[in-house]
């Protein structure tokens, strides 16, 4: 990590805040499927750069809240999406975490190998093929082109067409920040 590791015993008022929003609730539930915070309390992941910055951090967790649990948009359909950013940009973090997400909401061994070579998972729903084809269609170009928007938006709805641009959004953003404070996966145990 190209920045000083936050130490829990020294965070500001501000940090704790914005700390304790990772070691409660949802994100540490026992079927949560990975972790932000390691072992020895300290952050992991996007939260471990975000704590140097609390009113960005916090804005910041909102969003990944959303995403993560506010999202009508089916999980394993959401995975499917994150990892494809994940893979894009080869974000080593990001696959480490939904990798664990995406087998949890039922991707297979083969779906994550599918998708690692940008290639549509056997047997999935419309919602989950029409998801797999937008996002690289967003990753490749930034946009979608007439027909591709109407099809979109006609099988996710408005408001799931939207999310899931926020989705992509989102997780190209966490991954640039990722890459550029070199944020590595916690190593194998």
């Amino acid at each position: 990590m190209r920045i000083d590791d936050v130490d829990p015993a020294d965070l500001t008022d501000a940090q704790r805040e914005l700390y304790d929003l990772y070691t409660t609730g949802p994100r540490v539930a026992p079927q949560s499927a990975f972790s932000l915070v390691g072992a020895d309390g300290r952050l992991l992941g996007p939260p471990a750069v975000w704590i140097i910055s609390p009113v960005f951090g916090k804005a910041l967790q909102q969003i990944g809240s959303a995403v993560r649990f506010g999202s009508q948009l089916p999980v394993r359909a959401r995975e499917i999406a994150i990892l494809l950013v994940g893979h894009h940009h080869r974000s080593a973090f990001e696959l480490y975490a939904h990798e664990r997400a995406g087998a949890a909401a039922g991707l297979t061994g083969a779906d994550l190998t599918a998708l690692a070579e940008r290639t549509e998972p056997a047997d999935v729903s419309e919602v989950e093929s029409c998801i797999f084809r937008t996002t690289l269609r967003i990753l490749g170009r930034g946009t979608l082109d007439d027909d591709e928007y109407r099809d979109a938006a006609g099988v996710l709805g408005a408001p799931g067409l939207l999310e899931l641009v926020t989705i992509v959004g989102y997780y190209n953003m966490v991954a640039w920040q990722l890459a550029v404070f070199d944020i590595q996966p916690p190593a194998a145990s």
